[in-house]
């Protein structure tokens, strides 16, 4: 289905209307596909993301493992809402899971209480071959992001995916993503950590290099 899916899309990716057919054609397709099946956990956890797209996942604090606060699917009910008055061009699916908390410090879904419960939140977009379509589905799709961002994130104590930070252009948002990101981690202890560790930054990329470097 995802290379079908990835067909469909391309014949017009910034058509909301488009978009919300196909995205009712792959929930219909999925319920039709529902059942039971035993096998091994790589054959059954597995899932097929379709072609290269552009991916922004954010995690959040919601509660506990015995019981949610709630917090997680009001965050998705405005994603939503904001979705349908902007009319963004959405594609399916907007991933959502849950996991319990993380002792590592660096992680965005550290908590010391292993009892605490996380969500985690992935929005979307697929890159067709045609290279003016990538332009305007990047351009769109950073649109969306900093939609969630300026909206949602603050709102819900969300913080982004280590693999999924990509700096904004403005340097004011660079600035706030920056901020934002050591009130939430402990940079300064991680940055004597490489020092001692990865003296020539072997183990980092120019993204991580200018989180961490002292401002």
């Amino acid at each position: 289905f995802a290379q079908l899916r990835d067909a469909l899309l391309a014949l017009a990716p910034l058509d909301a209307d488009h978009v919300r057919a196909v995205n009712k054609a792959e929930a219909a397709f999925w319920k039709r596909s529902e059942g039971y099946r035993v096998d091994w956990s790589d054959k059954i956890l597995g899932f097929d993301c379709g072609g290269q797209q552009w991916v922004s996942e954010v995690v959040m604090p919601c509660g506990t493992v015995a019981e949610s606060d709630g917090r997680e699917l009001k965050y998705m009910l405005e994603l939503l809402d904001l979705i349908e008055q902007k009319q963004l061009p959405a594609p399916a699916p907007i991933e959502q899971r849950w996991t319990s908390s993380s002792s590592s410090p660096m992680s965005p879904a550290h908590s010391p209480s292993p009892d605490d419960l996380h969500s985690w939140v992935g929005i979307i977009m697929y890159l067709p071959e045609e290279e003016v379509q990538r332009e305007a589905i990047t351009k769109t799709f950073w649109e969306y992001n900093a939609m969630c961002r300026d909206n949602l994130w603050s709102k819900y104590g969300a913080h982004q995916h280590w693999a999924k930070i990509e700096l904004p252009e403005s340097e004011s948002e660079r600035a706030w993503v920056k901020r934002r990101l050591r009130e939430r981690f402990p940079i300064d202890e991680m940055r004597k950590a490489q020092a001692k560790l990865d003296p020539k930054h072997i183990l980092v990329n120019p993204l991580v290099d200018e989180i961490l470097r002292e401002e």
